[in-house]
């Protein structure tokens, strides 16, 4: 990758120009002075944009003559300016938007979403990254009303909901452009990395983000398939309140309260408060979960130069463990022969799950152009799964049940300084962003968690709720801790040539990363790992991205990149041949990407087309080892980390309105995924949990004049058929899919009533995550209501 260093460092000093600029810079605002963050300032009939910075600072260059400045932002009145060049020279022009009470009431004006916090993690709209990037607003949120993470990823294109471990309430498992998504890798808030070990939706998310493909650039190691970010609600300058209630089938009872405002006369220092509970009975017999969360967040001016912001998270949740629905034949046909709320378990075993996480962000404006952005997280967790086993029943439809259950910390830390700016050497804008990060997470278990024989029982007699069990044990842990490590460096320029017309991106990570076990040789002593010694494996790469973006018209962009991306192996300590691979090797990917970006209806629409390729190369594989008998042991199995997996598509997204009173959010997708080599299982296969057709579309209708408040909406949701295994059984095949919902209501004044019904028509879906006869049945057909009521007041001066 050598070239891509050379064509960076020719093209930065060969167009370095030490003449005066035709520049404009300044700072937007809202009316009290407060900086508006990531506002969008462009010209008129040009390609020339920018965004502003998190203290609403910008800096333009813009062509001699006359022009017309637009600035937008969401939940603002937009405004505009006129300019007149006649020679070189730099002029100043601070802009104050009003805020629409409109917006602070909870409807949102916006058509599409322009922006995202980690696309290059610079001052970059999304149309002019040479990346797929998806990005789900408020507006889709409240019109589907939204409460769970896997009704909000069935909008995009590419990320797959698998499956629950331990049932619905529990956290949730995805899969990305054909490569399942890693708990301790591809999942976010706010751009910082977060264990995927609890339902990690609230009413404190703003948005939803979704990076497809490699990332490693920005991340470290990640599964190649995407990054799933999480953005949170910031504070607002004026008093915000509102409050939310959802009630429908299955008892499901969920207030949420939303309080902002400032907490001085300057409105310098400004709060929010988001918190929720939810507690909720399931179609399926004996099962129940609840939630609490709670999310407070500060964010403070300090000066002219530097802000903070403080976000915290308390979340709580218990429920019903849930293996799911076992085939009597080894068939997904065979489930038929149940009805979809037949419960296997045992309703006393439960999921528990406890975390605190608190995030600073602190922003400092050094001079009119650069900035610097330091962002620490740390975050507490615990959880103990609890639950039941079922194994594959007999002729006689009979089966063994087993039982698993321990408890687990995890510490996690990260911290990242960065130095971003934008300048102009000669015609040439540079993004640039120069970057080094830290993160690092401990965690330990009780036991391994194997299963343990339960008890015996018969499909057509067993009655849950005869057995109970003793708890998992709090103490002692396993004589070892789990780490993992991350650390980079990493630089990054966006060139912008001809009036913007064209791009270059390129840029580049030198990280490392370590992963393995830390023993305790003393607690060791006269247990099963008596001798073992650290196993710690560190990988150092190198990852470049580069790409290309056209533009030849203001929204229209026509993109390619490159990225790498790499995965680091723990050693597997409960694999037969744990010894043979006691520092196994990484696991390397890289993709092709293009794509076609436009915004279409006065730039109201927002679609791309992509088309994608990704290899992974040396993956992690395991087989599992048959009895004598030949039966299989799931606590049996080996590890391998060769062969070469591969996945190509395409995607096409789209979001916004296409009249002023529709609005649309849909994709579709198709996904070829393929084993080229596998030492494991056969050259051809499909990769598991990756349907080759998707689809999703929805779309809202909001009238004007004598019927505007009403609101009707409905959504169709498409997955083709696949295999949850790299062995393609037919018998565990899960078969399409499609549900239909539908959505009514009516907002007066600060006032609104919803109506949601999901999976109107009652189909009985299937998923497949764990590749054995355990089948988790996707909900039927509910309704819920929402109740609402906002306030806004802007304080008196």
């Amino acid at each position: 990758m050598k070239h891509i260093f050379i064509l960076f460092i020719t093209v930065f000093f060969t167009q370095i120009s030490f003449g005066q600029q035709t520049i404009i810079r300044g700072k937007v605002t809202d009316e009290n002075g407060i900086p508006i963050p990531l506002a969008r300032i462009y010209v008129s009939g040009t390609t020339i944009g920018t965004s502003g910075d998190e203290l609403g600072n910008y800096i333009l260059k813009i062509p001699t003559g006359k022009n017309q400045v637009f600035v937008e932002m969401i939940g603002f009145q937009a405004d505009s300016f006129s300019v007149e060049i006649t020679s070189d020279e730099s002029r100043e022009y601070n802009i104050q938007l009003p805020q629409l009470t409109r917006d602070l009431q909870g409807i949102t004006i916006s058509a599409k979403k322009t922006g995202s916090a980690t696309g290059t993690r610079t001052l970059t709209d999304i149309q002019d990254i040479p990346q797929a990037i998806v990005v789900i607003g408020q507006r889709t949120i409240e019109q589907q009303a939204v409460f769970d993470l896997t009704s909000i990823t069935r909008n995009i294109t590419g990320i797959n909901f698998t499956g629950s471990y331990s049932g619905g309430g529990s956290y949730q498992l995805f899969n990305a452009r054909g490569f399942d998504m890693v708990n301790s890798q591809n999942y976010r808030w706010n751009g910082q990395m977060i264990w995927n070990l609890g339902n990690q939706y609230g009413d404190n998310i703003e948005q939803v983000e979704f990076l497809k493909g490699p990332t490693s650039i920005l991340f470290g190691d990640v599964s190649p398939g995407g990054i799933l970010n999480f953005v949170t609600k910031k504070p607002l300058s004026s008093f915000y309140t509102a409050i939310n209630f959802k009630t429908g089938q299955w008892g499901l009872i969920r207030p949420s309260v939303d309080l902002s405002g400032p907490l001085t006369k300057n409105k310098l220092l400004r709060y929010r408060i988001n918190t929720t509970y939810e507690q909720s009975n399931s179609f399926r017999e004996n099962v129940e979960y609840s939630r609490f969360m709670i999310a407070p967040s500060l964010v403070w001016n300090i000066g002219e130069k530097w802000q903070w912001n403080l976000d915290g998270v308390v979340r709580t949740s218990r429920s019903t463990d849930d293996a799911g629905l076992v085939s009597p034949d080894g068939t997904i046909s065979g489930l038929s022969q149940f009805d979809p709320d037949t419960y296997l378990g045992e309703p006393d075993r439960e999921y528990l799950f406890n975390d605190q996480n608190v995030l600073s962000t602190l922003n400092y404006q050094l001079g009119d152009n650069w900035r610097i952005r330091n962002v620490t997280y740390y975050g507490n967790t615990k959880n103990r799964p609890w639950g039941i086993w079922p194994d594959a029943p007999d002729e006689n439809r009979s089966l063994y049940r087993n039982e698993y259950g321990y408890n687990q910390w995890l510490r996690n830390f990260s911290t990242s300084f960065e130095f971003l700016g934008s300048i102009y050497t000669g015609g040439v804008k540079h993004n640039l962003l120069f970057g080094g990060e830290y993160q690092r997470t401990n965690f330990r278990y009780t036991n391994e968690g194997y299963l343990a024989y339960l008890d015996s029982i018969n499909l057509d007699s067993f009655q849950p709720g005869l057995f109970p069990g003793t708890e998992p044990i709090k103490e002692p842990y396993l004589p070892f801790v789990s780490i993992i490590e991350r650390g980079g460096a990493y630089i990054q320029d966006q060139m912008m040539f001809f009036e913007e017309k064209l791009h270059v991106l390129a840029g580049a990570r030198f990280g490392f990363t370590t992963q393995g076990n830390d023993y305790n040789e003393i607690e060791a002593i006269g247990t099963d790992y008596e001798g073992y010694t650290d196993d710690l494996v560190t990988v150092r790469v190198f990852t470049p991205r580069v790409g290309l973006v056209f533009k030849p018209k203001k929204n229209l962009s026509i993109y390619a990149s490159y990225s790498s991306g790499y995965e680091v192996n723990s050693p597997d300590v409960f694999a037969l041949n744990y010894l043979d691979f006691s520092t196994p090797p990484a696991t390397r990917s890289n993709q092709w990407e293009t794509g076609i970006k436009s915004s279409l209806s006065e730039n109201k629409l927002a679609t791309s087309l992509t088309f994608f390729h990704i290899q992974k190369k040396d993956p992690y594989g395991y087989i599992y080892v048959p009895d004598s008998s030949g039966n299989i042991n799931y606590d049996e199995y080996n590890v391998y980390y060769e062969g070469l997996h591969q996945s190509l598509g395409v995607e096409f997204d789209f979001d916004g309105k296409i009249a002023d009173v529709l609005t649309l959010t849909g994709g579709l997708a198709f996904t070829k995924t393929e084993i080229i080599e596998d030492p494991g299982y056969e050259s051809g296969n499909q990769l598991p949990n990756a349907p080759k057709y998707t689809a999703n579309f929805w779309i809202n209708y909001d009238p004007q004049g004598k019927l505007q408040g009403l609101s009707i909406g409905g959504g169709y949701f498409f997955k083709s058929s696949f295999y949850s295994f790299f062995d393609n059984s037919e018998n565990l095949k899960v078969p399409s899919s499609f549900t239909v919902d539908i959505a009514v209501g009516y907002t007066y004044h600060s006032f609104g009533a919803q109506l949601n019904i999901t999976n109107i028509t009652n189909e009985v879906n299937y998923l497949n995550p764990w590749a054995f006869n355990l089948f988790d049945i996707q909900p039927l057909r509910r309704a819920v209501i929402t109740l609402s009521w906002t306030f806004s007041k802007k304080p008196k001066e």
